[in-house]
Order: structure tokens, then C-alpha cells, then sequence
């Protein structure tokens, strides 16, 4: 199992950071070959065909660019699940025009506790927030 300093740190980094804008802190636990996947990646990236985001810089760019296009969200943790490299937070978003929305997200870490992959899960299609994304 995951440590459970390993879990608080990296529910810290995803929760705080996301709830400040700190693109750093999201960041601060990911290694440089990561892998992530969302089905927001086409959406934002415009690609239709493009699901994964690939690399530290491409991540980065990619969570930069999402926390500007959707401001005054706020995320809350609602439970997280832990396996031996796998941790996975349910969360619930919480929009600026009153929606909430749940996700769950599944994230493995390697040995030395960076994050290799993160994978998004939504219970409802991106397009049901269409309205709230900014260009």
C-alpha cells in the first residue's frame, strides 16, 4: 500500500493547488515522463483524436491552460481509494454558476512517490459544461 504521507501529500498538491490556481503545486509531484488522460483533452487541445497529454511541459501547458479557460471552480475531495502504486480521489467540482459535478481520479506514482500517470473520470460528458469554458 501507499504510504499515507504519501496519499496526504498528494491530495494536498491536487487539492490545494488546484483550488489556488498553483499550477506549481499541482505539478511539484510529477515526474517528467508522466502520462495523463482526460476526456477534456480533445476538447481543449481541439484534436478530436488527441486523448492523452504527454510529458512534464505538455502537462504543464495543458493544466495551465484548463485552470485559466474554466475559472472559479472550486474542487472538494470527497474520499480516496489506495492500492499499492494507484490512489484514486472522488471529488466533486463545484462550478462558478452554482453546477457540481463529480469525478474521480486515478493516479500512480512511482517508487520514489512521483506521479507517472493520471487518469480523469467524469460521471457526466464534457459538453455538459460547454458554458463555462472560456477562450
Amino acid at each position: 500500500m501507499l504510504e499515507d504521507k504519501v496519499v496526504t501529500a498528494l491530495q494536498r498538491h491536487w487539492e490545494d493547488g488546484f483550488n489556488r490556481y498553483d499550477v506549481d503545486l499541482v505539478l511539484e509531484p510529477v515526474d517528467q515522463d508522466v502520462v495523463f488522460s482526460s476526456p477534456f483533452v480533445p476538447r481543449l487541445t481541439g484534436d478530436p483524436e488527441k486523448v492523452t497529454i504527454d510529458g512534464y511541459d505538455a502537462f504543464r501547458a495543458y493544466i495551465d491552460d484548463s485552470m485559466r479557460r474554466v475559472p472559479g471552480i472550486r474542487y472538494s475531495i470527497e474520499s480516496s481509494f489506495v492500492s499499492t502504486q494507484t490512489v484514486v480521489f472522488v471529488y466533486t467540482c463545484h462550478f462558478a454558476d452554482g453546477q457540481s459535478k463529480t469525478g474521480a481520479d486515478s493516479i500512480r506514482v512511482n517508487k520514489a512517490g512521483k506521479i507517472v500517470e493520471w487518469r480523469c473520470h467524469y460521471s457526466f460528458d464534457p459538453e455538459a459544461i460547454d458554458s463555462l469554458i472560456q477562450d
